[in-house]
């Protein structure tokens, strides 16, 4: 019989820990003294608490593991416990592997390029919310800028109930490239609401859910507008550089801008444009 300090020096196990494996269950002593309650163990217990470090270092918790030991569990369902396990660690690799690659991204910007003040992407999941938009391209600034005053006619004549959110800009195109050659135009809204409003020039606005993005490399971007294409090249970039495969459709999100304008005095200045650049990633 050993005392359980003897024991706590062979298993390498502190005595504290013992205590509470013998708390919860999961290594019961081979015997306690009825007068001085000091426990025993014995050497056969040995490969027990070795199989429970083992355990530990795969990382499953001590319910798990007393479910283990302690119950004769089925083949199937030590493998499910495993398969489960594999898949924690896979997706922790995963997310360190990422991190990894973002911070090399940084360093190639600072040491290679020189550009102490990194940009800074993060990825984030969007929920869905409704809008009124319209789906169609412009063949230039001049277009899509009218087409902007038509929303705010529509806005102000209350056709669309612009609920205050940030407009949005759905791009379908694998490119920037500064045109308007196919993209949807929307303003969020909150239901309910009119399903459609036409306009004599522009076609119909019509009432539609954005849906989820389950993950988008995004970038707030502070400034004018011919500025961004920059920053889209360098988001998309990004994404690239860090394992990840590039969505067929981009959003902008204006934070603050022009539009802004619309229901309150005052003016806002292009320096002072807020932008969000988001582009749905998948791992490549």
């Amino acid at each position: 019989m050993l005392k359980i300090g003897e024991f706590s020096r062979l298993s390498k196990v502190t005595v504290k820990t013992l205590h509470h494996y013998d708390e919860i269950g999961l290594l019961k002593p081979s015997h306690v003294d009825k007068f001085t309650e000091y426990r025993y163990y014995t050497l056969d217990q040995l490969p027990r608490i070795h199989s429970i470090m083992a355990l530990k270092e795969l990382g499953l918790s001590l319910e798990q593991i007393a479910e283990l030991v302690n119950n004769n569990l089925s083949p199937e369902e030590i493998r499910g416990m495993y398969r489960l396990k594999l898949a924690e660690a896979e997706a922790r690799v995963r997310e360190e592997q990422a991190r990894l690659a973002q911070i090399a991204f940084r360093l190639r910007q600072i040491e290679g390029e020189g550009m102490l003040q990194t940009v800074d992407i993060a990825i984030k999941r969007i929920e869905p919310f409704y809008v009124m938009g319209i789906r169609r391209g412009f063949e230039n600034d001049e277009e899509a800028a009218e087409a902007g005053i038509a929303f705010e006619e529509a806005i102000r004549s209350g056709q669309i109930k612009w609920n205050g959110g940030a407009p949005v800009t759905i791009y379908y195109e694998q490119e920037f490239r500064g045109e308007y050659s196919d993209g949807e135009y929307t303003v969020p809204v909150d239901l309910p609401h009119t399903p459609s409003v036409t306009h004599e020039r522009w076609g119909t606005v019509s009432l539609r859910e954005l849906p989820t993005i389950e993950a988008a490399a995004t970038y707030l971007h502070q400034g004018d507008y011919p500025s961004l294409k920059e920053k889209f090249l360098f988001l998309q970039r990004w994404a690239v550089e860090n394992g990840y495969k590039l969505g067929k459709e981009w959003r902008f999100v204006y934070h603050r801008g022009p539009m802004h304008n619309w229901d309150h005095n005052g003016e806002v200045q292009p320096s002072e444009y807020l932008t969000e650049l988001q582009h749905p990633i998948v791992p490549a």
